[in-house]
């Protein structure tokens, strides 16, 4: 309670007081907990130590709760019934007793204890001990073990509250913004200016589709889309800024200037992951009798101000300058130019790829006329 409670690592918490245990003569070989979250992705996440394995992060996924290695386990029933579990594992049942039982007495364990962990919101989560002496845990050691969970409880949710905190600004705004929140860039006007290659995709045909599909197919269709571009640029250092109705923007941040023709490199090979993955989608959509995913792509880069902008009580952090308004009107140009990707002028002087010029083009809102080009065929 006191030192405990500067430690913001859960690692580093459960290896502390593993130490401690052991000075105090406790007969501990693993201890962990699990806590549900909340979270688009995972269901629940915890950590785990053991004398000879160390210590390690779990993450659990949606869906986790449906598999056999949950069903009929420890975990599943103190969620449940809200009550301690306890085995003695010198005798188990092949035909009632869980795989993780076998698995720990064949590492030496000789007692397993599970016990419900409750946090502020009153929610059930979940401790675990197991212990390898002869005579496995005393009843004494038991309340004990409830007791530290009540101890830990208050730690626990502050490290708990800050990891969902951040999965959540992750997954909603971003790694790129939530670091910039965390480290207070909350007021509206705060922001720098980058450098960066630029991508701007755009769904072709989205308006049809729209009245045309039911919802559900809609979104799955949407979905497909925004998860492969997202996996290719993810996979080359890039990081979607905003989902745009249809369009999605993505940065590919360029540190310092001779940075740029090994960022414009990796923005391109994304872009051609992306297209390359949606064309395997769309083979399985057409012999499922459904649309197909077409969409244009934009490539430019150039220097923009990314800021913390809005209304005083409802802000967003928005990439400002001509250098995202140019490649949003070069993808725009994909459909009249007959290709599904275009890079400018000044992207394109970067890439060891061949390349085709397509011309000189007008871009709407743009001054002057802009020479495009696309991939060389082949």
């Amino acid at each position: 309670m006191i030192e405990g409670r500067h430690i913001a690592d859960p690692i580093e918490l459960l290896n502390a007081l593993a130490a401690r245990l052991d000075a105090a003569g406790a007969h501990i070989e693993r201890l962990g907990f699990t806590i549900r979250t909340i979270h688009p992705q995972l269901l629940a996440w915890g950590c785990y130590w053991s004398r000879h394995g160390g210590c390690r992060i779990f993450e659990g996924r949606h869906g986790a709760q449906n598999s056999d290695a949950f069903v009929g386990s420890p975990v599943q029933f103190v969620y449940t019934q809200q009550r301690p579990f306890r085995r003695r594992l010198a005798t188990l049942d092949e035909q009632h007793d869980p795989a993780l039982m076998f698995e720990l007495r064949a590492e030496g364990m000789t007692d397993y204890y599970a016990w419900p962990l409750l946090l502020g919101s009153g929610e059930v989560n979940f401790m675990t001990a197991a212990s390898a002496a002869p005579e496995g845990f005393s009843e004494l050691d038991l309340e004990r073990l409830e007791a530290l969970a009540n101890l830990l409880a208050p730690l626990l949710e502050v490290i708990h509250a800050r990891r969902m905190t951040l999965g959540l600004l992750d997954a909603f705004v971003g790694p790129r913004i939530s670091a910039r929140i965390l480290q207070g860039q909350v007021k509206r006007g705060d922001g720098d200016r980058i450098e960066a290659a630029f991508w701007y995709s755009d769904l072709r045909g989205f308006t049809a589709l729209s009245e045309a599909l039911p919802p559900a197919q809609l979104l799955s269709l949407l979905n497909d889309y925004f998860e492969n571009c997202a996996a290719a640029a993810a996979a080359r250092g890039g990081e979607i800024l905003q989902f745009i109705g249809d369009a999605i923007l993505i940065v590919f941040e360029m540190r310092r200037a001779e940075d740029e023709p090994v960022v414009c490199n990796d923005a391109l090979d994304a872009a051609i992951d992306a297209l390359s993955a949606i064309a395997v989608v769309n083979h399985r959509r057409r012999r499922a009798g459904l649309p197909e995913i077409e969409f244009g792509l934009g490539l430019h880069l150039g220097t923009v101000t990314h800021a913390n902008v809005g209304a005083p009580g409802r802000l967003a952090f928005n990439v400002v300058g001509p250098a995202v308004n140019k490649t949003a009107r070069i993808q725009a140009l994909t459909k009249q130019a007959g290709v599904p990707l275009l890079l400018s002028r000044e992207f394109a002087a970067h890439i060891r790829r061949p390349l085709r010029a397509l011309g000189r083009f007008g871009l709407r809102g743009v001054a002057g006329e802009h020479e495009l080009f696309t991939l060389e065929k082949g």
